[in-house]
């Protein structure tokens, strides 16, 4: 992180681009740590997709509570804490700062507008689509929207239908 609030240096994102308040993996990707003593083994990993908002639905469904489903985007991660062979409970992911958006479903993930925070282009607006596959290139080095303009179409209509359903 190169921003003035982080007085110019917060930390490395290791091999993923961008950095605070980007959509690039080094903004967004955030380990957690979850410990419950009793209840779950020590030293266990997890490498499903999950967001923020994922706890909310989480600890309420450990509580045995209902949140009110239509204003949430996230979903209970319970079976993933209890098992590392759960899946995911997204199969679509969604993330905006202010007019810069990006859309996630599987290893594909469709930036828009996107800030770069990197060393090598602070600031930096990448106009228009930029398409990543994150399992061959999880440092989103290669631009591959005009190769794939299907997977681009496909992206951009969830994130439409997303959207909509947002309502005005």
């Amino acid at each position: 992180s190169t921003e003035e609030r982080a007085f110019f240096g917060g930390g490395s994102s290791g091999i993923y681009r961008g950095a605070k308040f980007s959509l690039f993996e080094g903004g967004i990707r955030v380990p957690a740590i979850v410990s419950w003593p009793g209840r779950l083994p020590k030293n266990e990993v997890r490498s499903q997709v999950a967001y923020g908002c994922d706890w909310l639905p989480t600890i309420a469904e450990l509580c045995g509570v209902k949140p009110p489903a239509a204003t949430l985007d996230g979903k209970s991660l319970v079976a993933v804490i209890d098992s590392a062979k759960a899946p995911s409970p997204h199969d679509v992911l969604h993330w905006q700062i202010g007019k810069s958006w990006a859309v996630r479903q599987g290893d594909w993930k469709l930036l828009f507008d996107v800030q770069d925070t990197t060393d090598r282009a602070p600031g930096t607006t990448i106009a228009g689509a930029f398409l990543v596959n994150l399992k061959d290139d999880p440092s989103e080095k290669t631009n591959l929207a005009a190769a794939h303009p299907e997977i681009v179409a496909r992206l951009k209509r969830l994130r439409a239908d997303w959207e909509a359903q947002l309502g005005p």
